[in-house]
């Protein structure tokens, strides 16, 4: 906070469209350059320049060292992430190590240097030059506040091997893949987006629920980085010595393919256009290899144009196929523009994007996955949504209606697998059993046997995709879950149930009666307003104190989900910042969380069932800053209440739908929440205040 810095050559180049305080770049071997030259007429400001080990070992070290021969006030952030993550996660070129970065560094004349890494006990400070400091990577913050404050060129080396990349050897066998994962107990997590604030992961996804919109961990896709866990939220548990139970429904391969048709090919008396779309770590580029590999054991000519940008995780994926009678029929790789035959469209997104929809036209079919995947919008906006029926219709505008076909394939991979992953080949065997794919599928199953990953389970993710256009009779019953919109009487009674577990019937009557009373006082037809007030009424009439986070991680649907989704045998660790226990600060001034081991589930046990004293002068948790916020909020919420119901009109309507919504942005806990209380009441006060003076 409070300081500049400029990316580079690199995955670092994104921060600059992060709404952070990153500028731009300059070619491989002028990092910092632009800001030294425009420091001798800003009086020696300082900033931060990101750099990557390649980009260092190319030519960025030059860069350093012109730094420093210019005495230049400016800290070189190097990543050491062990790969060249930004184009596919290839080796690093040469002989690099941390030590001699560190090293190299020193002889170029740089004297303070640190070293963060997330597993710093590995390293052996004989090898590293007298002075550097050694950190875990806890310390970046504070670390990056000192050398801000050093004059001259500093240095500060992060080592971390690259998540994404990190994630792919798990999956190879080449990198051992730890027993724990990281799980939110959706019925304590307020949706208030600090977790992914604080690691800015798209695996943290939005999970809509009966009350409200919270956050969940996409066990899947989840890089086990754990950086979610400093959220500043008490709904955080790691599963330790866990494996994740298999899927009870896998279908019979034999079963599945017995004797479905054959669908008719499409012809090539011309090339064939065939685009996928999707996201990066998912496999597209693979599906494209499937075809183009497939192609090629049939003597038909191929050619395959992916364009993968920033996609090592989570990024745009346009693979273009063209596909021909012989090699010499394709005489290009692009598709033109209007002019695909076919689209597998494994990511909504993707596929409703420009880049993606300039190919289309009124000929082209559509093979799309409708599993709504998260973004980037989704962790820089908590409440975004994908609006995914609006995506689905716009591309049925370019192509026609009738042209549009698909399902959910990561829900099906995962209900009938156990891992998206494997939704991209459902979707190419859907394509294929639509008639989109010029290709036999003796090919491909002989393509899918020499990729050589997970053979079994992706013949099988084939046979599945196949089932759903032709017989989806075949496969095994599970509900896609949808959200329905509970009618309001079932919405309010809900969470009156939920207010008597809470405290009482009495705590739950008195919500119901002030509900009651302002259905009467201000009818809405639609009862959009009653909706939002009910909303957040109960929020904070239900805020999670020490009893009831005490309750809710002991409840049993706690208990019923994690045994759902792992094996027997595991652990739980909680993470929790105790307002009475929490005296450190972290690097933002805020409390520390700490890991509980097991052992502290009978304390839980015992808090919630002492609930009682949460009214009574006796409770301990009464009397400090967060609780007196608690309290104060509920009566501020009630008096605004109370206000709207002497100003509710036709007139005033809009006004009250405004105010009594604002609210919506008072969640999470601590520090968060309080900042989201200050600037909402000061919202809402404006809002009021507006009406009255109109």
């Amino acid at each position: 906070e409070g300081s500049t810095a400029a990316s580079g050559i690199g995955c670092h180049v994104m921060a600059s469209w992060m709404n952070r305080q990153t500028v731009g770049y300059a070619q491989m071997g002028g990092e910092g350059v632009p800001h030294i030259a425009a420091s001798m007429f800003t009086g020696g400001k300082h900033m931060f320049q990101n750099i990557g080990e390649g980009t260092w070992y190319h030519s960025g070290s030059l860069a350093i060292r012109q730094a420093v021969a210019a005495g230049a006030n400016i800290t070189y952030k190097i990543l050491y992430n062990d790969a060249v993550a930004m184009t596919g996660g290839q080796p690093v070129d040469g002989p690099i190590s941390v030590a001699g970065i560190a090293q190299t560094c020193r002889a170029e004349g740089v004297e303070r240097i640190a070293l963060i890494s997330d597993d710093i006990g590995k390293f052996d400070h004989r090898e590293f030059p007298a002075g550097t400091s050694f950190h875990d990577r806890r310390m970046l913050d504070p670390v990056q506040r000192e050398l801000r404050d050093c004059p001259g060129v500093t240095v500060l080396i992060y080592e971390q091997t690259c998540a994404s990349e990190k994630r792919r050897r798990r999956k190879r066998g080449q990198q051992a893949d730890p027993q724990e994962f990281a799980y939110i107990n959706d019925l304590v997590c307020e949706g208030c987006g600090d977790c992914s604030v604080e690691s800015n992961c798209l695996s943290v996804e939005p999970k809509d629920t009966p009350l409200g919109r919270k956050r969940k961990i996409n066990l899947n896709a989840c890089n086990k980085d754990f950086s979610c866990l400093n959220g500043f939220c008490p709904s955080f548990v790691t599963v330790t010595g866990a494996t994740r139970r298999k899927p009870d429904l896998m279908p019979d391969l034999a079963a599945l393919e017995f004797d479905l048709p054959a669908p008719a090919p499409p012809p090539l008396s011309r090339p064939f256009n065939l685009l996928v779309t999707g996201v990066g770590g998912t496999g597209v580029i693979t599906v494209g290899a499937l075809i183009s590999m497939a192609a090629h054991l049939e003597g038909l000519g191929a050619s395959v144009l992916d364009f993968t940008g920033f996609a090592q995780k989570f990024g745009t994926v346009l693979s273009y196929i063209r596909l021909g009678k012989t090699p010499r029929a394709v005489n290009q790789v692009r598709i033109d523009q209007g002019s695909a035959d076919a689209v597998i469209g494994c990511d909504i997104v993707v596929s409703s994007a420009p880049q993606a929809s300039t190919h289309y036209g009124p000929e082209t079919r559509v093979a799309l996955n409708r599993a709504e995947m998260p973004t980037g919008d989704l962790v820089l906006h908590r409440d975004a949504s994908l609006h995914a029926t609006e995506r689905e219709t716009a591309i049925a505008q370019v192509v026609g209606a009738e042209r549009v076909t698909g399902f959910d394939a990561n829900h099906l991979a995962e209900t009938l697998l156990g891992d998206a992953v494997f939704a991209n080949v459902m979707m190419l065997g859907f394509a294929w059993q639509s008639g989109m794919v010029p290709v036999s599928d003796a090919a491909l199953k002989q393509a899918l046997e020499l990729n050589g990953v997970a053979v079994q389970k992706n013949l099988l993710a084939f046979a599945i995709g196949r089932c759903v256009s032709a017989a989806p009779d075949r496969l095994p019953k599970r509900p896609v879950p949808k959200a329905q919109k509970e009618a309001l009487d079932q919405m309010i009674a809900r969470r009156a149930k939920f207010l008597e577990g809470y405290q009482n019937a009495a705590y739950s009557a008195r919500y119901t009666s002030r509900i009651s009373r302002l259905r009467a006082a201000c009818p809405d037809a639609d009862n959009r307003f009653v909706r939002a007030a009910a909303r957040n009424l109960f929020r904070f009439m239900a805020y999670k104190d020490e009893y009831e986070v005490a309750r809710l991680m002991t409840a049993p649907e706690l208990s019923r989900n994690l045994q759902d989704e792992f094996n027997e045998g595991f652990g739980l660790r909680y993470h929790l910042a105790p307002p009475l226990l929490s005296w450190r600060k972290d690097a933002r001034g805020r409390p520390s969380k700490r890991a509980f081991g097991p052992w502290l589930r009978p304390v839980l046990v015992a808090l919630a069932r002492a609930r009682s004293l949460r009214t009574s002068v006796c409770n301990p948790f009464g009397y400090h800053t967060e609780a007196r916020m608690h309290r104060d909020l509920l009566r501020w919420y009630e008096d605004l209440l109370d206000r709207i119901e002497e100003i509710h009109s036709a007139a005033t309507a809009d006004t009250c739908m405004r105010a009594v919504s604002a609210a919506d942005e008072i969640r999470g806990f601590g520090p968060v929440r309080a900042d989201a209380a200050k600037t909402t009441r000061t919202r809402v006060d404006a809002i009021l205040q507006t009406s009255a003076t109109a």
